[in-house]
C-alpha cells in the first residue's frame, strides 16, 4: 500500500466526514451479511439467511455508504454547516445496532432501527437545507424520492405478515432492497460520475440558493424516471414482473443517456474508469435478463445488485477515501489491487448465479460465491480504509 504523507485526520473530522466511520462499519456489515451464507450452509447457524442476507446488504452495505456519503456531501453541497459530533455519533450506533439486530435474526427490532436512522438523518439534513446558501445538483431530487421509498418500506414492514399481505411485503422489500440503493446511484451518478473521465458534470450548476429554469429542466427529468421506476415496483409487487423490470431497465437506460455523458468519455481509461463502465452495464443486464427469464429473478438480480451496485458503491467510496486523505493522484496509477478485489467480487457473483441454474451444485456454488466476495471485500478494504485516518485540507476545504 502506498500513501502520502498527510496530517492525521482529527476527532472533529471524524464528526464532520461521518464516511470516515460509516465506509469501515459498512464493508464489516457487508462481509457479516455474505458470511450468513456459507455460515449456515455449513450448519454453523441455524436461521435460514434469505431476508436477513438482504437486509444487512441493503440497509448495511449499501446503506452505511450511502449515510456515509451523503452525511459528508450534502452540508457542503448546501454551503450548510458539517454534521456534528453527537449527530453522526448517533447515527452510528443506530446503524451498529440495526444491522446486529438483522443478524441476530431481529428483524421486527432492526427494521424500527433502519427507521429510527432515516427519521433522524432526514431531519439534520432539513435544519441544513434551511440553512443553506446553495441548491444540491438537481439528480438529487432521486436521493429523496430513494429515502421516501426506505422509509415507505420500512413502515410497511413492521406490519404483521400474512397471506393476504403478500402484495404489501413484496412491495416493501422492493421499495428497501432496489429503491433505496438504484435512485441514489442514478441521483448522484451524473453530479460525480464525469470526474473519473475528466469530463465536465452537466449537473453542476453556480451557487445559488434559487434554483435556474436549467435546473428545474434536470429535476423534472430525474423526478420522471424516478416516478416510472417506483411505478415498477408497484407493478412487480403486483405480479407483472416482466412488465415491471421491462420498465425498470427503461426508466433506468434513458436517464443515464440523457444525464451521465459517459459517451463522451475518453475509451482509454484506467481500472476505474472500465469499473464505471462495467457497473453500468450490470445494473442494466439485470433488468433485462429478468425481463427474459423472469424464473430466475432472484439469482440474475445479483448482476444488478453486485456487477452493478456493489462494483459502483466501491469504486466511488474509493475515490472519496483518496481524495479525502490526500491520496487522488495515486488513482491514476494502474492500481492492480482494485482489479483483483473487484474481480474477486464479480467471480464471486458469477459463481452465486450459477448455483441458481444447477440445483445439485447450488449449495457449493453459494459458499464459493460467498467466499470470494468476502476476500474481495477484503482486499479493497486493506488498501482503502486505512485512508480514513488521513486528511488533506485542500479535498476538505
Amino acid at each position: 500500500m502506498s500513501f502520502r504523507s498527510t496530517p492525521k485526520a482529527s476527532t472533529a473530522l471524524f464528526a464532520a466526514e461521518p464516511f470516515r466511520l460509516f465506509f469501515p462499519a459498512a464493508t464489516l456489515a457487508g462481509i457479516i451479511g455474505v458470511a450468513l451464507w456459507p455460515m449456515h450452509l455449513l450448519g454453523w447457524a441455524a436461521n435460514y439467511p434469505g431476508q436477513i442476507h438482504a437486509r444487512i446488504m441493503a440497509h448495511g452495505l449499501f446503506g452505511g455508504f450511502i449515510f456515509g456519503f451523503l452525511g459528508t456531501a450534502m452540508p457542503r453541497m448546501l454551503s450548510a454547516p458539517p454534521l456534528r459530533g453527537f449527530e453522526t455519533g448517533a447515527f452510528l450506533l443506530t446503524f451498529l445496532a440495526m444491522v446486529s439486530a438483522y443478524a441476530l435474526a431481529k428483524d421486527h427490532a432492526g427494521n424500527i432501527l433502519f427507521l429510527i436512522l432515516q427519521i433522524g438523518f432526514i431531519a439534520a439534513m432539513s435544519v441544513r437545507f434551511r440553512e443553506r446558501k446553495d441548491t444540491p445538483p438537481p439528480g438529487f431530487i432521486l436521493v429523496g424520492l430513494s429515502f421516501l421509498c426506505a422509509a415507505a418500506g420500512a413502515f410497511l414492514s413492521l406490519f404483521e405478515v400474512n397471506e393476504s399481505s403478500t402484495v404489501r411485503d413484496s412491495l416493501q422489500r422492493l421499495l428497501t432492497y432496489q429503491g433505496f440503493v438504484l435512485l441514489p446511484i442514478l441521483g448522484i451518478g451524473p453530479f460525480i460520475l464525469p470526474r473519473f473521465f475528466g469530463l465536465p458534470s452537466p449537473h453542476d450548476f453556480p451557487e445559488t440558493r434559487a434554483p435556474n429554469r436549467a435546473w428545474v429542466k434536470k429535476a423534472t427529468l430525474a423526478l420522471v424516471a424516478g416516478g416510472l421506476i417506483i411505478w415498477s415496483f408497484f407493478l412487480e409487487a403486483k405480479g407483472s414482473t416482466q412488465i415491471a423490470y421491462g420498465l425498470r431497465f427503461g426508466a433506468s437506460l434513458a436517464y443515464m443517456l440523457f444525464e451521465m455523458p459517459l459517451k463522451a468519455a475518453p475509451g482509454g481509461t484506467n481500472v476505474f474508469g472500465a469499473a464505471i463502465r462495467l457497473s453500468i452495464v450490470g445494473i442494466l443486464s439485470g433488468f433485462l435478463s429478468i425481463t427474459f427469464f423472469p424464473a430466475y429473478r432472484v439469482g440474475l438480480l445479483h448482476l444488478t445488485l453486485i456487477g452493478g451496485f456493489a462494483v459502483i458503491t466501491f469504486v466511488v467510496a474509493t475515490r472519496v477515501l483518496f481524495g479525502h486523505s490526500g491520496n487522488l493522484a495515486l488513482l491514476k496509477d494502474k492500481n492492480r489491487w482494485l482489479l483483483l478485489s473487484l474481480g474477486l467480487m464479480l467471480f464471486g457473483m458469477a459463481t452465486r448465479i450459477s448455483g441458481d441454474f444447477w440445483p445439485r451444485i447450488m449449495a457449493s456454488h453459494y459458499i464459493y460465491g460467498a467466499l470470494l466476495w468476502i476476500f474481495g471485500a477484503l482486499v479493497w478494504a486493506a488498501h482503502s480504509l486505512p485512508k480514513v485516518l488521513f486528511a488533506d485540507e485542500t479535498e476538505r476545504r
